[in-house]
């Protein structure tokens, strides 16, 4: 895919997830209803917790790691996959397509992740209500039922390919984007 559709996806994705939150937020905060009765429930609920792995380490041991190591954790991340991604679409000739699907879904989980948790106050507007487990969003949708598949998908059908990627390929990558970048200013 060319760099402007992937750009499209990404936002379309966006603008999806946050369109509805400003909708339930609102019009239908105080609603609820069943979905799918005892599995899943429309229940809009703000997450202050900002990752379902803080919310476990606070309910069992009382230990909130904040807003600032969930910036900082999710920006490095990013990083990382937007590294691996660009080295794959420029080394690994096969199955483009489905790396740029895993990079947009992945892409559109991470930005909502950073615009519920900058942008709305009181945390993360979380609405689907899986019973009895936790309350999710499109951005959890985009991470886990996407994004995580894909890559595995995507992973096992390049495993020879991958197995071969050395640090230090990954490193002169790095190295040479950088000088791309400043050779251009």
């Amino acid at each position: 895919m060319k760099a402007q559709k992937i750009i499209c996806w990404i936002l379309l994705l966006i603008v999806l997830d946050q369109t509805i939150k400003i909708i339930i937020n609102s019009f239908f905060l105080e609603t609820q209803f069943d979905i799918i009765p005892s599995l899943f429930e429309f229940a809009p609920t703000f997450n202050d917790k900002h990752s379902w792995v803080n919310y476990l380490f606070y309910e069992n041991f009382n230990v909130n790691m904040g807003l600032w190591f969930h910036i900082i954790l999710f920006l490095f991340i990013g990083i990382i996959v937007s590294t691996f991604y660009g080295y794959c679409r420029n080394n690994i000739v096969e199955n483009k397509k489905l790396l740029d699907a895993t990079f947009i879904f992945f892409t559109a989980g991470f930005v909502c992740a950073l615009i519920g948790n900058l942008i709305w106050e009181k945390g993360t507007l979380d609405f689907i209500y899986l019973k009895p487990l936790f309350v999710f969003d499109l951005k959890d949708l985009y991470i886990n039922c996407c994004f995580i598949p894909l890559f595995l998908i995507y992973a096992n059908k390049n495993r020879e390919q991958i197995r071969t990627i050395k640090i230090k390929n990954v490193i002169d990558y790095i190295k040479e984007k950088l000088k791309i970048t400043q050779k251009q200013k």
